[in-house]
C-alpha cells in the first residue's frame, strides 16, 4: 500500500544521537517543555498550599491556551491568545452554568462542537482555537460547578490560567525570539536530508525503484509542508524581510538556499531502471550512493545546528568526494571506444556529478550562513519581494458565512462532530458513566474533516489508550510511593505534549497514565479509572468513525480532479518560466520562484490526497492504480522541468537554438491538452503529432556535432566550443524529449489509452 510503505532499513539508517539531538532542539521537544512547565507550576504551587484542585483548574487554563498557541507572527500570536482567552471565559462559563442541566447541556455542546469546528475556516490557527474551547469544555463538563458563583470562580481561574501561559510564552519569547523559526527552518533542513537519503536508494543494485517512488513521494509531501511553515513564520516577519539583523537575514538566505538546493535535488531524476541496467555489472553506482549519503550528513548536521542557534562546520570534503567518482567515471571511459557510447552510457552519470557539484557549493554556504559573522556583508537579493511567497489567511465572518454550505467540507465536518459528541453525551446519560467526558474527549480529538486521518487516529488512539492503561496498571500495582508516583506523571505530562504534534500514539501513551495518575490523587478508586478509560475510548472511537462513515462523508475522489487540474497548471507555469531562459527572453526572478512554489506544493497537495484516498474503504477509491501512476508521472514532471531550470540558471545556455521555442510550444500544448482532461475526462481533444520537426532538426544537429567533435578527437583537440555546444545541446535535447515522454504517458493515463 502506497500510504504505508516503509523504505527499505538500509536507506534509512541513522546515527541515533543526531536523531536524539535533532529531536531534543526541535520545535515538539520545546513545545511540550514549555506547555509542561505552564500546566504543572500552578498545581504544584497550589499543591504546597492545599489547594489541589484550584491548581488543576488554573492548569486546564494553560493548557487551554497552550494548545491554541501555535507560531506564527508577533501580531498573530498575541490577536489568537486575546481571541482564545475570551472564547475560554465564554465556554467555561456557559458549560459551567448549563452543566447541571442535560435538557440545556445538549444544545451547549451542539452549538459549541459545530461553532469551533467551522474556526478550521481560519486554518490550523482557527482549528487549535477550536479545539483548546472544546476541551475546557468537556473538562468541566467532567466536574460541573455545583452553582453560580462557583462557576464564575473556576470560569475566572481557567482565564488566569491561560494569562499564566501567555505571560510565560511571552517572556521565552523575550529571550529568544528567533527560536521557534530556527527550529522550523532546521526541521526544514532535516526532512530534506531525509528525502534526499531516500533518493539514494535508486543507486543501490536490485532496488526496488517503485516502492522508493512511493516513500520519496510521501517525504515531499512533508518536505512541502515544512517549506510552507518557514515562509509562514519567516517571511511574514518585517524584520526578516529588512534584513535588520544577522539572525534573521541568516535564515532569509538559508531558507532561500534550500529551496534552491530542492531542485537540484529533484533536477537529478532519470531513469533509474534504465541507469541499473547499464551499470548492474559495476561498482559505480554504490561510489554514486555513497557520495550521495555524503551530502545527507552534511544537511543532516546544519539543520540540527540551525535548530540549536549555533554555527556549522563541513564534516566532509565534498568536492574532493566528488572527484573520487569522477575519476572512476573516467576508467569507465577507457573501457568505451567511441565517443557515441560514451556520450550515451555516461552522460547520465555525468549529469548527476555536475548537480551534485552545485549542490555542493550550496552546502558550503549554507555551513557559511550559520557563522553570522560571515552574513553582514551579504545582502539580499533586492529583485525578491518576499511577502509575495506566503499566503494570506483572512480572518473575517465573510469567510464563516461563505463556508455555511453543505457544499463546504469543512461546515459537514462541523455538522458531524455535533451529532457524534451529543450523542456520545447521551449514551453516556443512558448507561450511567462516571466520566462521560472522556467518550467526548475521545470524538473530539479522532473526528476530522477526512475519513482517512479519523481512521487513523482512531487506530492511534485505541492503542495508544490500552498501552498506557496497562502501564499504568503496572505503576499502581507496583509502586506505593505518592511521590514516586507523582515524579512518573511529571514524565507522562512532558511525552505527552511533545509527542502531541510528532507521534499521535505515543503521545497518547503517556496521556493515558497522566489522566489516571491525576484521577487517582483527587479521587482514588482502585485501579478502575483504567478500565473505565479504556471502555470509553472503544466507545469514543466507534462513534466518531461511525460519523464520518455515514454522516455527508468527504471522500477524496471527488476533489482529486481538482488537486490534479491545479497540479498541471502550475506545472505549466513553472515550464513557461523556465524555457525563457532556452528561447532568449527575459526572466523575472520572482516570477519564476512563484511558479516553481507552486508548482512544488500542488504536487505535494496531489500526494497527500492520493494517499488519504488509500486510507479509505476499497469501494470509495477509484482507479487507484492509474491514479498512482498519474502522481508518480506528475512529479518526474516536476523533476525534469526542475532539470532544465538548474542547467539554464547554473551554467546558461551559450548556445541557444531556434528548435527550443517551436519545442516549447509544442509542449504546452500537450499541457493545455492535460488540463483540459483533468477537467474533463471524457473531452474529445484533437490528437497532437507523435514528433514534430524541430525534434528532428536538434537531433539532425547534434547527430552532426557529435560527427564534428569525434573528429576532432581523432585529431587530439582538447575542450572545444563545439565540445561545449554538443554538451548543451544533448543536455538540453535530452531534457526537452524527457518532458515529451512524460506528457504522452500523462495524457495516456487521463485517457486510459
Amino acid at each position: 500500500m502506497f500510504g504505508t510503505f516503509a523504505a527499505p532499513k538500509q536507506y534509512l539508517m541513522r546515527p541515533w544521537l543526531k536523531e536524539v539531538k535533532s529531536f531534543i532542539f526541535s520545535y515538539h521537544f520545546s513545545n511540550g517543555l514549555r506547555t509542561t512547565i505552564s500546566v504543572v507550576v500552578p498545581s504544584l504551587i497550589c499543591l504546597s498550599i492545599d489547594e489541589p484542585i484550584t491548581g488543576i483548574t488554573i492548569s486546564t487554563g494553560a493548557l487551554c491556551a497552550a494548545l491554541a498557541d501555535q507560531p506564527g507572527t508577533v501580531i498573530h500570536k498575541r490577536n489568537g491568545a486575546f481571541i482564545t482567552l475570551l472564547l475560554l471565559f465564554i465556554t467555561a462559563l456557559g458549560t459551567g452554568l448549563c452543566a447541571p442541566y442535560p435538557f440545556l447541556m445538549v444544545p451547549w455542546i451542539m452549538g459549541c462542537c459545530f461553532v469551533y469546528s467551522m474556526l478550521l475556516v481560519y486554518g490550523n490557527r482557527g482549528g487549535n482555537i477550536g479545539v483548546a474551547c472544546l476541551l475546557v469544555m468537556i473538562i468541566i463538563l467532567g466536574e460541573p460547578p455545583q452553582n453560580t458563583m462557583t462557576s464564575l470562580y473556576e470560569t475566572g481561574l481557567i482565564v488566569l490560567g491561560g494569562l499564566w501561559h501567555g505571560l510565560l510564552a511571552l517572556l521565552l519569547w523575550q529571550i529568544r525570539p528567533y527560536l521557534n523559526v530556527q527550529q522550523a527552518l532546521g526541521e526544514c533542513i532535516v526532512e530534506t536530508a531525509r528525502y534526499l537519503e531516500l533518493r539514494a536508494g535508486f543507486y543501490v543494485k536490485g532496488a526496488d525503484i517503485d516502492g522508493i517512488y512511493k516513500s520519496v513521494l510521501e517525504q515531499q509531501v512533508l518536505v512541502s509542508e515544512k517549506q510552507e511553515a518557514v515562509r509562514e513564520l519567516l517571511l511574514k516577519r518585517r524584520s526578516a524581510q529588512q534584513g535588520t539583523s544577522s539572525i534573521s537575514k541568516s535564515m532569509v538566505l538559508i531558507f532561500l538556499d534550500m529551496v534552491d538546493l530542492q531542485e537540484h535535488i529533484m533536477a537529478s531524476q532519470i531513469d533509474y531502471k534504465a541507469l541499473q541496467q547499464s551499470f548492474k555489472d559495476g561498482d559505480i553506482l554504490e561510489e554514486v550512493r555513497k557520495l550521495v549519503l555524503e551530502f545527507v550528513q552534511e544537511l543532516s548536521d546544519i539543520g540540527v545546528a540551525v535548530m540549536a542557534g549555533r554555527r556549522s562546520m563541513p564534516k566532509a570534503n565534498l568536492r574532493h568526494d566528488i572527484e573520487k567518482v569522477q575519476r572512476a567515471v573516467a576508467e569507465i571511459r577507457k573501457t568505451l571506444p567511441t565517443l557515441r557510447e560514451r556520450t550515451t552510457r555516461l552522460f547520465p552519470l555525468n549529469t548527476i556529478l555536475a548537480n551534485l557539484g552545485d549542490m555542493a557549493e550550496r552546502i558550503y554556504n549554507l555551513h557559511r550562513l550559520t557563522r553570522l559573522e560571515r552574513v553582514k556583508d551579504t545582502a539580499l537579493d533586492q529583485r525578491l519581494e518576499l511577502s509575495r511567497f506566503t499566503t494570506s489567511q483572512r480572518y473575517d465572518l465573510e469567510t464563516f458565512r461563505n463556508n455555511l454550505t453543505f457544499k463546504s467540507h469543512i461546515f459537514r465536518h462541523a455538522v458531524r462532530v455535533s451529532l457524534a459528541t451529543v450523542a456520545g453525551y447521551l449514551l453516556g446519560m443512558a448507561l450511567h458513566l462516571d466520566r462521560i467526558y472522556w467518550i467526548l474527549l475521545t470524538i473530539v480529538v479522532i473526528l476530522k474533516p477526512g475519513f482517512g486521518l479519523t481512521k487513523s487516529r482512531s487506530y492511534q488512539r485505541l492503542v495508544g489508550t490500552v498501552i498506557g492503561a496497562f502501564f499504568a496498571l503496572a505503576v499502581l500495582l507496583l509502586i506505593k510511593s505518592p511521590p514516586a508516583i507523582f515524579t512518573i506523571m511529571l514524565f507522562c505530562i512532558l511525552g505527552a505534549y511533545t509527542f502531541m504534534t510528532y507521534q499521535y500514539t505515543v503521545s497518547v501513551i503517556f496521556t493515558t497514565p497522566f489522566v489516571i495518575f491525576l484521577l487517582h490523587f483527587l479521587h482514588p478508586a482502585d485501579l478502575q479509572y483504567a478500565t473505565a478509560r479504556v471502555l470509553d475510548t472503544f466507545i469514543g472511537g466507534g462513534l466518531a468513525f461511525i460519523a464520518n462513515l455515514t454522516l455527508w462523508p468527504s471522500w477524496e475522489h471527488k476533489y482529486l480532479s481538482s488537486y490534479m487540474q491545479k497540479m498541471v497548471q502550475s506545472n505549466k507555469a513553472y515550464f513557461q518560466q523556465v524555457m525563457l531562459l532556452y528561447t532568449g527572453q527575459q526572466m523575472a526572478i520572482v516570477d519564476y520562484k512563484l511558479a516553481r512554489k507552486e508548482s512544488y506544493v500542488n504536487t505535494a497537495n496531489l500526494t497527500a490526497a492520493f494517499q488519504r484516498m488509500l486510507s479509505e474503504p476499497k469501494s470509495k477509491q477509484k482507479n487507484t492504480s492509474r491514479m498512482y501512476h498519474f502522481v508518480v508521472l506528475n512529479h518526474t514532471l516536476s523533476s525534469r522541468i526542475a532539470a532544465l531550470a538548474a542547467y539554464g540558471l547554473g551554467h546558461g545556455v551559450r548556445f541557444p537554438r531556434p528548435e527550443y521555442q517551436l519545442i516549447s510550444r509544442h509542449l504546452l500544448q500537450y499541457l493545455d491538452q492535460i488540463i483540459a482532461l483533468t477537467a474533463e475526462p471524457d473531452i474529445v481533444l484533437p490528437e497532437l503529432p507523435a514528433s514534430i520537426e524541430a525534434f528532428e532538426t536538434l537531433d539532425i544537429r547534434l547527430e552532426s556535432l557529435i560527427q564534428q567533435r569525434q573528429s576532432e578527437i581523432n585529431e587530439g583537440k582538447g575542450e572545444t566550443a563545439l565540445r561545449d555546444e554538443m554538451l548543451e545541446t544533448k543536455q538540453v535535447r535530452d531534457a526537452l524529449h524527457a518532458v515529451l515522454g512524460v506528457l504522452r504517458d500523462m495524457k495516456k493515463a487521463l485517457t486510459g489509452g
